[in-house]
């Protein structure tokens, strides 16, 4: 398959003055990647960004917060993280797109019938001018596998053009098939990320069609290309395991969104809770090896938690609902001289913008169950339907999420068989800051304000949970560690 590269056309050297066609559309490691408006050619030259233009590079809605360069407990320079982050190159809003458009017009058309074992129907459904044939080879090096779900596959992958790596991506392969309208729905959820930008979202930056194959010997089928921001630092899961000593290494596991609610992620609970066990049974009558605990802080908690609740207001405050939020869903990266890491939503397979969903009744439920709130759980007695999701549902997720980042455990921990673990979601009667918690947790040095937030986001009543934009205005006050008040929102 012909290249892009190849058809460049003429390309301004290091010594020649750029010409108005060529525009920078991504700067990194003294080199600059050249658009061409003209012929829709890339090319990758050595050249200082400033000799075409200042690049307009993507941007993201954040809160302004100082980030320390030296540890705040015993004012030594901090290390760098344990995970790196790898490079993020200045690049235009509209670049994967623009080397989408390079590749269409050297892209050969593909033949009808190339496939004997594809299926009619999707030929007809997906023409050759549909499909991207050759963009995922073309510019990304597949280096091993993320995750695993009900929706697709999740790859790293490191971006390649020319030969020069630019950074690596997470790429999540959806298997559409012949399903048109199946294709439809992912796409106008996929086209809703890519639209958000924010520091505390997971970034959503391309998507394509192209056909592949998903087994050695399997037949290669229409599939839809996602491509994701990659969070080195793994999901909260992994960082809190890494606390409890549940990892191999103190390090988080690499991780990265699954679409689904039985989205696997790669050492799930039930995989952590057998190691557990065998390692028990093996080590019998030995010393124990087994790491120490080691609870979060007042401030890991606070910043976590802080992070969190600003992509849930962002999300709130577009009119879309989240629907599975869970430490799973909750990515990581390490922003340079910060002693915690960043924290962003992610996997957004069952969001739903607010303003277009239509009004038919569910009749099942969405999410992972641990997270659930318990009114969505239980059918109206009258029409035996479920209540809708709302925002409400949302804050009840964000308060067990809360609540394990204090306690490292959900309300329902232990509960392994789902009848169960949804009677005792039902049957919950909220979370009561009793005399031994309180004492406990001021030994460990956390703010009251905290455990008196956790009680209303976890009020079995819907209407007494409050906004994640005040939740959000809440912790990012002082009033979060000095509040004694049992409606601690009111200092807000």
């Amino acid at each position: 398959m012909a290249s892009p590269l190849d058809e460049v056309g003429d390309i301004p050297g290091d010594s020649e003055a750029p010409t108005s066609d060529w525009q920078a559309i991504l700067h990194g490691n003294n080199q600059v990647v050249l658009y061409n408006s003209t012929n829709k050619a890339v090319t990758v030259t050595r050249a200082h960004g400033s000799e075409y233009g200042e690049l307009e590079w993507e941007e993201y809605e954040h809160d302004d917060i100082d980030v320390e360069d030296v540890c705040p407990y015993c004012h030594r320079p901090m290390a760098e993280p344990p995970n790196p982050p790898s490079p993020v190159y200045p690049r235009a809003p509209n670049y994967f797109h623009l080397l989408a458009e390079s590749t269409s017009s050297s892209r050969p058309r593909t033949p009808p019938g190339r496939d004997s074992d594809s299926d009619s129907s999707s030929d007809r459904l997906f023409t050759p001018g549909t499909l991207a044939e050759g963009y995922f080879d073309m510019f990304f090096r597949e280096e091993r596998k993320l995750g695993m779900g009900a929706n697709g596959s999740v790859f790293l992958c490191q971006h390649v053009l020319d030969g020069n790596m630019l950074g690596h991506f997470a790429v999540k392969k959806i298997a559409v098939g012949s399903s048109h309208e199946y294709l439809v729905n992912i796409l106008k959820e996929v086209r809703l990320l890519e639209t958000l930008r924010h520091q505390n979202i997971i970034t959503y930056h391309h998507s394509w069609l192209e056909t592949s194959r998903f087994s050695a010997f399997g037949p290669s089928i229409p599939t839809l290309f996602v491509l994701m921001q990659w969070a080195e630092g793994g999901s909260l899961d992994d960082f809190i395991a890494s606390r409890q000593g549940l990892s191999a290494s103190g390090d988080p596991l690499p991780s990265t969104p699954v679409s689904g609610a039985n989205g696997a992620e790669e050492m799930t609970k039930a995989q952590r809770i057998a190691a557990f066990r065998a390692r028990n049974r093996k080590e019998s009558g030995k010393k124990s090896t087994l790491k120490a605990i080691h609870l979060l802080s007042a401030d890991e908690i606070l910043h976590l938690f802080s992070d969190i609740t600003s992509g849930l207001a962002f999300l709130h405050d577009r009119a879309i609902l989240h629907l599975d939020l869970k430490p799973g869903n909750v990515l990581l990266t390490w922003d340079a001289g910060s002693l915690v890491p960043r924290a962003m939503l992610s996997d957004f397979g069952a969001s739903r913008d607010m303003l277009q969903q239509n009004a038919s009744a569910r009749t099942g439920v969405t999410g992972t169950l641990e997270y659930t709130a318990p009114e969505v759980l239980q059918p109206d007695f009258t029409t035996g339907l479920f209540r809708e999701m709302d925002t409400k549902s949302d804050m009840w997720s964000l308060g067990v999420i809360l609540h394990k980042l204090i306690f490292f455990t959900t309300p329902f921990h232990g509960i392994d068989d789902l009848a169960a673990l949804q009677e005792a979601i039902t049957r919950y009667p909220g979370f009561f800051l009793t005399p031994d918690i309180l004492d406990t947790c001021i030994r460990r040095g956390l703010p009251v304000g905290v455990l008196h937030l956790l009680t209303t986001l976890l009020d079995i009543q819907p209407l007494e949970r409050p906004s994640s934009e005040r939740v959000f205005g809440y912790v990012r006050t002082e009033s979060v560690r000095t509040s004694i008040s049992l409606h601690p929102l009111e200092y807000s």
